[in-house]
């Protein structure tokens, strides 16, 4: 079988190459042009868009310094302080913003005399005399700089002045690009006779700007010139123009990708042509070797499924969609099967849980019936000798002990009886919360003696159940006295009712060490206890309690944080719901 399967695989490559070839030599030569040509465009539009981003960004600047500037006029109007070459009132103010970003806060006069600046600077062409934004040329400390800033035109006690707010666009503007090594930005003060680069990214790869670059940007015939062979082939890049407040060319931006970045800037067309012909071929070989196993694999998953439902994983499904139609109605009926042997799987198992509890019931039901008539003479005789006799202490303290014991057996084999023949739930509607207040009630005198608290938090909205009020006030009891005897040390009972909108839920959560996961499946098993003088019953009580009115009881521990158990009945309307 195995070679016959190499056989036909084989057939498969070879059959799939004699066709796939002829057709992708074609395909792989109109490919290699597509993807060269649209891998050009893209990287245009990508510089565009990063050219763009870059100059809003300086825009954004730009626009925030006449904020700034705006705040600082009015601070100064309102002042009304004429000696603006010392304007003390707002020098917190000049403090404040020069720690945060503003390197030049200046006031000048309508003749453009500088009355006020927080440092020495020169201008590089005559200060505006009229609100604006945009960027300034300047010289500082013998550094040519540009500024992103604006200018505010005030009037203190009729007098006009101005307002200068900027900041640097320098190394430290844009300092988080260095870490994308293949993007290189660079911005170009054009101070006339030259131009000064003020900011870049990568010092080390700087190159000077095209003078013919330069004259296009400063007629003004466009912003942004895409140059897919910039400083001599190393970069695809794209030259934009930064005007300043006069309207004139102030700055040129340089957004390059290097060519050496990466494998596909690296490729040209005819290995691309290569490149996408051998993986064509490969593709080809794949499919031809994977076509077998495409064919065989959902008759190995429905063997699978078979050999599943056979050592009983009724939980077991077969993956449908893979196999054509016909398997796919296979693979769905034997689904199908599936589900409906689980489910006669888990409805046999509660029928013999229903036996085994119906015979135990009836056992029960004879033995306490044979037990009850014995024990009531015994009881009855041994207190009437204890109280017509005269005996010693010793001999009265036995007699004591004998009719404690009998009672303590009276008592099992009512709770016997009671589970054994349970009595039919007497309904009416009543909220959930109610049961709960009803057994915080009764319980009070033991929560206090044994120091533990209990805390009842109603989310439900009033919600109520069709119940039996004495049932589920002993269910609920039960799980309150073993939230109790899990916690001897103290501590406290969380209590929670919640609601959806077909059943209501009353949840008892102890802070005990909780139940171990290897017996959490038996906990509600009769006779099951962990306790040393426990009789079993009070859990399997609660789910007959549960079961007797259409709910469920259930119960979720981790270990060391402890145990909740919640009792789940259907609201009186679920069904209308429903």
């Amino acid at each position: 079988m195995s070679a016959r399967m190499s056989t036909l695989r084989l057939r498969l490559v070879i059959a799939f190459m004699l066709v796939s070839v002829p057709a992708m030599l074609a395909s792989t030569y109109v490919a290699a042009r597509l993807i060269s040509g649209a891998f050009e465009q893209n990287v245009a539009q990508w510089l565009g868009e990063t050219s763009r981003f870059f100059r809003l960004e300086v825009m954004d600047a730009t626009q925030e310094a006449q904020r700034v500037a705006t705040v600082i006029g009015q601070r100064l109007e309102r002042t009304n302080h004429s000696d603006l070459t010392a304007p003390r009132a707002i020098e917190h103010e000049f403090q404040l913003l020069n720690s945060v970003g503003y390197d030049l806060i200046a006031i000048y006069d309508e003749n453009r005399t500088v009355l006020f600046s927080s440092r020495s600077f020169t201008p590089d062409a005559p200060l505006p005399t009229r609100s604006g934004e945009g960027i300034f040329k300047v010289r500082a400390n013998e550094t040519h700089l540009i500024m992103a800033g604006a200018v505010q035109e005030i009037h203190v006690k009729g007098q006009a002045a101005y307002v200068l707010v900027g900041s640097w666009l320098d190394e430290s503007y844009l300092g988080g690009i260095r870490v994308v090594t293949s993007l290189d930005v660079r911005l170009f003060a054009d101070f006339g006779d030259e131009l000064v680069p003020v900011l870049q990214t990568h010092p080390e790869r700087t190159a000077p700007i095209p003078q013919a670059v330069r004259a296009q940007l400063a007629s003004g015939e466009e912003d942004e010139i895409f140059d897919g062979q910039a400083d001599a082939g190393r970069y695809r890049a794209v030259y934009a123009g930064f005007r300043g407040i006069d309207g004139k060319l102030a700055a040129i931006g340089f957004i390059g990708l290097s060519r050496d970045a990466g494998f596909f800037e690296q490729l040209s067309r005819r290995s691309l042509f290569f490149g996408i012909f051998a993986f064509g071929c490969l593709i080809s070989v794949l499919v031809g070797i994977l076509m077998s196993d495409l064919l065989v694999r959902p008759l190995r998953a429905l063997t699978r499924g078979v050999r599943a439902i056979a050592s009983g994983d009724f939980g077991h499904r077969v993956p449908a969609g893979s196999g054509g139609h016909e398997l796919n109605q296979l693979a769905a009926g034997f689904n199908g099967m599936a589900e409906q042997l689980g489910k006669l799987q888990e409805l046999e198992g509660e029928l013999r849980r229903r036996d085994r509890l119906s015979a135990l019931g009836q056992a029960a039901t004879v033995i306490a019936h044979e037990v009850r008539n014995p024990l009531g003479i015994i009881k009855t005789s041994t207190e009437v000798v204890r109280n017509r006799a005269k005996l010693a202490g010793s001999e009265d303290r036995m007699l004591g002990y004998v009719i404690d014991e009998v009672r303590r057996i009276e008592t099992l084999v009512r709770d016997f009886l009671d589970f054994a023949q349970p009595k039919a739930p007497v309904t009416t509607e009543l909220p959930m919360r109610a049961i709960i207040d009803r057994v915080a009630a009764v319980a009070a005198p033991e929560l206090s003696r044994r120091k533990v608290a209990i805390a009842v938090a109603d989310d439900s909205g009033g919600a109520t159940i069709l119940g039996d009020p004495d049932q589920l006030h002993q269910a609920c009891l039960n799980l309150v006295l073993n939230a109790i005897d899990a916690m001897p040390e103290g501590g406290a009972i969380h209590a929670s009712v919640t609601a959806t909108e077909n059943c209501v839920s009353l949840t008892i959560r102890d802070e005990g060490p909780g139940v171990a996961p290897e017996i959490r499946e038996q906990i509600f098993n009769p006779f099951f206890t962990t306790k040393a003088k426990g009789t079993g019953l009070g859990l399997a009580k609660v789910q007959t309690v549960a079961e007797s009115h259409g709910g469920s009881a259930s119960c979720t521990s981790e270990p060391g944080r402890g145990a909740s158990f919640t009792l789940t009945l259907p609201r009186p309307d679920s069904g209308a719901r429903a």
